[in-house]
């Protein structure tokens, strides 16, 4: 009899996981997200920023090199954050195998020309899956300068 209570017990508790990890939103990996990720945005920066979003009030928070950063949307989902006038993230969560992983895209302005885009892939809890560069025009523009000054 006890074997049985036991096994039923690891049922519901197996079951009450994976319904958990199933029901995981793009806001909870958000809150969750690592602060060496986001340096100079804190715990409380991210938790107000999400507060003011479900507020409908325009999501701009101080960060902590006194800049502005704002959200610009957040779903079940996705969300994308406009770190400082330079630098774009976005955050998506996408279905695997295993559950899901969290998808973050870095899109880096240096001018009108110059862009690169980093894209990383984590865990629930945060462990790196992969990380690279999809689009880089930095070095494109680096080789016309260079071009240029040869002429």
């Amino acid at each position: 009899m006890k074997r049985i209570l036991l096994y039923l017990a690891l049922c519901v508790s197996l079951q009450t996981t994976a319904q958990s990890q199933q029901t995981t939103t793009v806001r909870d990996a958000f809150k969750a997200m690592p602060d060496s990720l986001l340096p100079y945005l804190t715990t409380n920066n991210r938790l107000d920023m999400m507060d003011f979003m479900d507020a409908k009030m325009k999501s701009v928070v101080t960060n902590l090199l006194d800049g502005q950063t704002e959200m610009l949307y957040l779903t079940d989902d996705s969300l994308a954050v406009a770190l400082n006038k330079s630098v774009l993230m976005q955050m998506w969560l996408e279905p695997v195998d295993t559950g899901r992983v969290v998808c973050v895209r870095k899109v880096y302005h240096a001018g009108e020309r110059q862009r690169q885009v980093v894209e990383e892939r984590y865990t629930m809890d945060w462990r790196v899956l992969s990380g690279k560069v999809v689009e880089s025009t930095l070095l494109r523009r680096d080789e016309e300068i260079k071009e240029k000054s040869h002429l």
